[in-house]
């Protein structure tokens, strides 16, 4: 009987045991429940994450179409301005009154004129909106533009610099100014460019160690070697050079009208330098008229030769339609052996029908400094007289810019087997760019420089949008 209980208290334990194997799978049931629960709440999560990334996205694509519909119109407003043959004097909204549509939304272009200054600079501002159901998106950029110049350049050579009479930049030049050349570029060696070169023809003319060659590359191994320090255009679009209209436009607006002169600004009387004035001779006489720089607009017309030189102290600017020749220092009263002062309000233009030239005289027989912006309309000549003749005059120093409708030597030298060049005649090169003349030019010349030349980018910002679609003007 106790082997039967024994027995029976072993079945009696069975019930309990089935008991707790239902216990244990429903806790795994209930682990599983909230593993699902926490599955279920990421992948929302993750999901609600994309949405917001996708909106977000979205967002950014309708924010970068409308900033480059903004930039495009501002392209348009810049092609629009280049191409006008007078340019506004007053806002204008150059294609229509109300935003237009483009790319899936509107935009508008506005340009106005700031005549202000020396140089009209002109504001294309462009805005655009892109329609999105949920938020518009705007944005809007301006752009600063002035019209391009031959002032804006310390070369600017309208021909032949290429083959036949090549201009040559060449090894131990630092050119200290951008160039412009309607022509091809002439290297020897390894000039240093230190600002924007750009010229018309594709191809760059090369000495190649006097066997003369043309390419597109920027170096010729291995002889010539130029260095670019702010870039290189070819093929660059030609800037229209200057004629005879020109000329006869500044003898109109001429404030004062001479013939056969020698011209002496500042003009030392025996008591010292006469500044603020500039006193007229026939030339080869020491009989002089002194006249106050201030009095007139400082646009004087010469009609025949013209001798000038002495210290500038005001704004001036001497027409010719013969030649102009440079017979002594001709520099600003603000400025020092650097050049013009950083407050220096003096500026001085040349501008001759044939040749602006350094006089082949004592004066000049010894170094000569000048201060000016020049322009030869038709020289066919040199910058330097009797160049190539005589002993070497040392160095001809310039501030400010020069333009040429042919190429204008200075002197001639060689090259020894160290790579170092002597002066034989005429004058070394010491050119350096007047940048004022980006924004004050000399008295006359804002009426016949802008002809054709397009335009220069000053500023690009972008600036606080609107959104057209309430656009009211």
């Amino acid at each position: 009987m106790a082997g039967m209980r024994e027995t029976r208290g072993t079945q009696g334990e069975r019930p309990h045991a089935r008991s707790l194997v239902r216990d244990e799978s429903g806790s795994t049931l209930v682990v599983v429940m909230i593993f699902a629960i926490i599955m279920l709440i990421s992948v929302m999560a993750i999901m609600e994450v994309g949405a917001q990334d996708a909106a977000l996205a979205v967002r950014d694509v309708r924010a970068s179409q409308a900033f480059y519909s903004a930039e495009s119109g501002a392209e348009r407003g810049e092609a629009w301005l280049r191409g006008q043959s007078s340019f506004p004097t007053t806002t204008t909204e150059p294609f229509s009154d109300d935003p237009e549509t483009f790319a899936g939304g509107l935009y508008h272009i506005v340009i106005t004129p700031d005549a202000s200054g020396a140089r009209t600079i002109y504001t294309v501002t462009s805005y655009a909106t892109v329609v999105d159901s949920s938020r518009n998106r705007s944005k809007a950029v301006e752009v600063e533009l002035t019209p391009s110049a031959f002032t804006d350049y310390l070369y600017y050579t309208n021909s032949d610099v290429g083959p036949g009479s090549p201009g040559y930049f060449r090894t131990g030049d630092v050119i200290d100014g951008p160039i412009h050349i309607n022509d091809m570029l002439a290297v020897w060696g390894a000039p240093v460019f230190e600002h924007e070169i750009r010229t018309s023809e594709t191809e760059i003319y090369y000495y190649n160690n006097g066997s003369p060659t043309q390419t597109s590359e920027l170096e010729n191994p291995p002889y010539d070697f130029p260095v670019f320090e702010d870039g290189l255009t070819l093929g660059a679009a030609t800037i229209p050079w200057l004629d005879e209209s020109d000329l006869n436009t500044l003898k109109h607006l001429a404030g004062l009208s001479l013939s056969n002169q020698r011209l002496v600004f500042g003009r030392d009387d025996g008591s010292g330098p006469m500044l603020g004035y500039v006193s007229y001779s026939n030339i080869g006489k020491d009989i002089w008229t002194d006249v106050d720089l201030s009095s007139f607009n400082g646009l004087i017309y010469v009609n025949g030769s013209c001798e000038v030189s002495g210290i500038v102290d005001g704004q001036a600017t001497v027409v010719s339609n013969t030649s102009i020749s440079i017979v002594g220092d001709l520099i600003y009263a603000g400025s020092d052996a650097n050049g013009p002062l950083p407050d220096c309000d003096d500026i001085l233009g040349l501008v001759s029908s044939v040749s602006v030239s350094i006089a082949d005289n004592a004066a000049n027989g010894s170094d000569c400094v000048v201060h000016a912006h020049m322009m030869s309309m038709n020289n066919q000549a040199s910058l330097v007289d009797n160049y190539s003749q005589g002993a070497p005059r040392g160095t001809l120093t310039i501030h400010g810019g020069l333009a040429q409708d042919k190429w204008g030597p200075t002197g001639t030298g060689y090259y020894d087997e160290a790579d170092e060049f002597h002066l034989l005649t005429g004058y070394e090169r010491d050119f350096h760019y007047d940048w004022r003349l980006r924004e004050m030019l000399p008295p006359g010349y804002g009426a016949i420089i802008f002809s054709g030349g397009g335009f220069n980018r000053l500023v690009w910002r972008e600036i606080t949008p609107v959104d057209l679609t309430t656009w009211e003007g």
